[in-house]
């Protein structure tokens, strides 16, 4: 190999360990001010323009091969263009005097830069060797999330305040200032925090531990380096004291319960059939009343750890205090003076009013970051006594979102986008369940991730509703990756 070579593939590699380091910040005070924009992550600045040119297309022009999984996430993309070209023949809204041209821009952008996330990363971890040492450098950048996290949940709990120094490390690496009481580690808000953690590292860190996998050498009878990293993550996403992203870890513990009693129900029913001497409808009734009871047992504990989840919550987080109190529910009998009481009645709004949206133009939408414009005309009447409203409408000088990725897909890219973003996830989940029967560990391990991945979406995806964070298009990228290494695709 000649220097030149050899120069050129280690500086491709520092780029993607770069790439991974800075996953954990979600917006950064130097990218803020080179793209005018607060909630840019540095990830997708440097190294992902540069291994885009220096790495991917020059793969891609020496003949390289992307997986089918991609086309419907083109289908996706081609959608989105279409219904943001048709919103030019709608009547659209004015807004603060806000040109939409400059937010489908920002809407279009934030896309081309997670589907640039998901294909280079396939494209790199295709590779076996290549997919373990990029693991292993997103396990460093959460020791950073983790670190950064408990130590501020630390400080404050000891001393209901933040030092100085902490704070003035807030202003140099995130555009947010420090929140009370809440740990965001260097995100830019607790919810990020919590967002970064159910859509990569808990999926990855949790299959890992279930199926004993580790992408490092380092291990110390039971304990690996990604159990290590599993318990500190779980303690992150409390102290982040995210309720949605609390329900997304709460779906994809319910969904390894259901795993497991399905697979238990099989066995003894299998167990049933070759030992019972009971025949026809017997035997068959045996094995549905078995099946129904392991089924209710696992809906049961759900429900507990639901419940219970709640009650905890209730002792550090105040929004909390009136989860059980149903008496406005009884008198007024309106779920979003209720949801008010929770301090969640804005999101609930925001979801209404993109849905009202979305029922208007049903079947193109009204074209990617068009969806703010038409709130003032479908935000019910209860919405305007509360204050959040009232400030982002006559206050603030920025478009509403939807604070909804399924509320979004449907409002801007009508029933036509969303059915191709929701064929590429149900392709992903196929992918990633083949994945498991793989006889590569390693292989196996992404294929549970990406299952883990999928469940805690639907919940998330009431909470954010950007494209720009690359967390869920990485972790689908590496189902990806190694199901094209494996030849599950074809």
């Amino acid at each position: 190999m000649t220097f030149r070579h050899k120069a050129c593939r280690l500086t491709v590699e520092a780029l993607w360990a770069l790439l991974a380091l800075a996953l954990p910040f979600t917006s950064f005070p130097l990218v803020a001010r080179l793209t005018g924009s607060s909630m840019v992550a540095p990830a997708a600045l440097l190294p992902l323009g540069a291994l885009m040119v220096l790495w991917f297309l020059p793969q891609l022009w020496q003949g390289a091969r992307l997986p089918r999984l991609i086309l419907p996430l083109l289908a996706f993309a081609g959608a989105g263009l279409l219904s943001t070209f048709l919103s030019y023949f709608l009547p659209l809204p004015l807004f603060r005097e806000i040109p939409p041209y400059r937010q489908q821009i920002e809407a279009l952008a934030t896309l081309a830069m997670g589907m640039g996330f998901y294909l280079l990363t396939t494209l790199w971890t295709g590779d076996p060797e290549r997919r373990r040492a990029f693991l292993r450098w997103v396990n460093r950048s959460g020791v950073i999330l983790i670190a950064a996290a408990l130590a501020q949940a630390l400080f404050w709990r000891l001393n209901g305040a933040y030092p100085q120094w902490m704070d003035t490390l807030q202003t140099w690496l995130v555009t947010h200032e420090l929140y009370p009481a809440r740990a965001s580690a260097v995100a830019f808000e607790p919810s990020w925090l919590a967002h970064q953690l159910n859509m990569l590292y808990l999926p990855w860190w949790l299959a890992a531990s279930l199926r004993n996998e580790s992408v490092h050498r380092w291990r110390l009878g039971f304990l690996t380096a990604e159990r290590l990293l599993l318990l500190g993550g779980l303690a992150s996403l409390v102290v982040s004291v995210s309720r949605v992203g609390l329900l997304a870890l709460v779906l994809m513990i319910a969904a390894l319960l259901f795993g497991g009693a399905l697979r238990l129900m099989a066995w003894m029913q299998d167990h049933l059939t070759r030992r019972s001497r009971a025949q026809g409808f017997t035997r068959t009734f045996l094995r549905a009343a078995v099946g129904a009871a392991i089924i209710l047992l696992v809906g049961a504990l759900v429900l507990g750890i639901f419940a219970g989840s709640a009650i905890a919550l209730r002792r550090f987080d105040p929004r909390m205090e009136k989860f059980f109190d149903i008496r406005v529910l009884l008198v007024k009998g309106s779920f979003l003076a209720y949801a008010n009481q929770l301090v969640f009645a804005e999101r609930l709004i925001f979801w209404q009013a993109g849905w009202q949206v979305f029922n208007d133009h049903p079947l193109f939408g009204v074209g990617m970051g068009n969806v703010g414009y038409f709130f003032p005309r479908t935000l019910s009447a209860f919405s305007w006594n509360l204050t959040e409203v009232s400030t982002l409408m006559y206050h603030l000088n920025i478009i509403p979102n939807a604070k909804s990725l399924w509320v979004r897909l449907l409002a801007e890219t009508g029933a036509l986008g969303f059915s191709c973003f929701l064929v590429w996830l149900i392709l992903q989940g196929w992918t990633a369940r083949q994945l498991l029967t793989s006889r590569q560990a390693l292989s196996g391990t992404i294929g549970l991730t990406g299952l883990l991945l999928l469940t805690g979406l639907i919940a998330e995806g009431f909470s954010v509703d950007t494209f720009g964070l690359p967390y869920y298009w990485i972790t689908l990228a590496l189902v990806s990756g190694a199901a094209f290494d494996k030849g599950v695709e074809s």
